[in-house]
């Protein structure tokens, strides 16, 4: 499909003096497929190109070798080029790098010029694009797209680009100055031999450790319920990370607030019935000693309810039993009356009773059993789709976990599953 095109940049209508890209485009859809892939357009039009600019987040030899021959040719014509090949993720091959820097001296020798500059490793922005230009007699081409510098992205992968084609050579100008402002906030970097000699080292060290964890990985996405090797990788990097969030600075705190998390549900217990911002005091002095994210988004809901959630905890106070089963199904038939007093509030006060009967059932916990394909349980627990005899096998399992991974009790399981999913705030079941 081709069509005509008006192009212009937001910045341009606002007086933007980077430089406007060509307002009227031959534009025509680019993709790979058995009769026309990326490479046929390239080497069209690199076989005459004078100019070139080459921008991709990825560069793979698999690549290069479908263009290192029409490029070396040129380069001996004295072709004027710019790359840019971004490092994120350790994808690019340090090879396609130094094959680049080879060109340099052909392309000097017949006074062309090749500039060559990489990603900086540590910046904070992913170099993302996919673009060639090309200038020869015939005029400038643009193919703008997804294809990286890789056999897949050439050839291989569903991948589509516009092939953009115009005299007007303010698209160069546009490109050049991208290219001067990555350098300037150093987002990119002259591709010297030993930058590239160092990223090879780190790249290996990557290479290494990920083909070892996608080993691991498999092994567990495919291992029995209850195999623990995901979890106790995560346990050996929580109790190695000596700060907040390590496992012997969480463990510690939880234990310091258990005993005040305990103390504040016997006041509750004890306590005449409280109103208003009488109870919301005491509900937030309880919670603050819990460890779920969401907690304080359902206070409101619940402070509305203060005489029914004190009836609960009443309740639980003089229930004799342990059984996971029984108390849930106590504390359930009083918060049902009761906005957001959910599972994940519900399952905090029976953890705080024992900690070494009772797990945490919420979103993170759920995915935690995940992680040990543990599964058959609500992506987000819910009084609507939990009863005492699933949070009963809930806890059944929970308790297996733990001795596997020799853990002291389900509070240590807990902190595990926080830590692996420390990122998600929406644990806080329904309305």
């Amino acid at each position: 499909m081709t069509a005509i095109v008006n192009l212009a940049r937001d910045g341009d209508r606002e007086g933007n003096d980077m430089g406007r890209a060509p307002t009227q485009l031959l534009a025509s859809l680019l993709e790979n497929g058995d009769d026309e892939r990326h490479t046929d357009e390239i080497h069209r039009h690199l076989a005459h190109a004078t100019h070139l600019i080459c921008i991709v987040a990825f560069a793979k030899f698999s690549g290069w070798k479908l263009i290192r021959k029409v490029l070396g040719e040129r380069a001996k014509k004295g072709l004027q080029a710019t790359f840019v090949v971004g490092l994120d993720f350790y994808q690019s091959e340090p090879s396609v790098l130094r094959a680049i820097r080879r060109l340099q001296s052909k392309a000097a020798a017949a006074g062309g010029e090749i500039n060559l500059y990489m990603g900086q490793e540590r910046s904070r922005h992913t170099l993302h694009p996919k673009v060639y230009w090309f200038k020869g007699p015939g005029g400038q081409t643009a193919i703008v797209g997804s294809a990286n510098l890789t056999s897949g992205g050439l050839a291989g992968n569903h991948e589509f680009s516009a092939s953009l084609s115009g005299p007007n050579a303010k698209l160069r100008a546009w490109l050049e100055r991208w290219i001067d402002d990555r350098i300037e906030a150093e987002d990119i970097v002259e591709a010297t031999r030993d930058l590239i000699n160092g990223y090879e080292k780190r790249r290996d060290i990557y290479q290494t450790a990920m083909k070892i964890a996608e080993r691991r990985a498999s092994h567990s996405i495919d291992a029995k319920p209850g195999d623990t090797l995901a979890l106790a990788d995560l346990l050996a990097e929580m109790r190695a990370n000596k700060g907040a969030e390590g496992f012997d600075k969480s463990v510690k705190r939880r234990r310091q607030n258990l005993p005040k998390a305990r103390a504040q549900l016997a006041t509750l217990a004890r306590t005449a019935d409280l109103k208003g911002r009488a109870f919301l005091k005491a509900y937030e002095e309880l919670i603050q000693h819990w460890h779920s994210g969401g907690m304080q988004r359902g206070k409101t809901a619940i402070a509305k309810k203060p005489t029914q959630f004190q009836a609960a905890i009443r309740a639980l106070a003089t229930e004799r039993s342990d059984d996971p089963a029984v108390l849930f199904d106590l504390l359930k038939a009083h918060f049902d009356k009761i906005p957001r007093a959910g599972t994940n509030v519900l399952t905090e006060i029976l953890h705080t009773r024992d900690p070494g009967r009772f797990p945490v059932m919420n979103r993170n916990s759920v995915k935690g059993m995940g992680l040990a394909n543990i599964t058959g349980y609500p992506r987000t627990p819910a009084k609507a789709s939990v009863d005492g005899a699933r949070y009963a096998q809930f806890a059944e399992d929970a308790e297996r976990l733990r001795q596997s991974l020799r853990l002291t009790d389900l509070s240590e399981l807990d902190a595990l599953f926080n830590f692996a999913y420390w990122k998600t705030d929406e644990d806080s079941d329904e309305e």
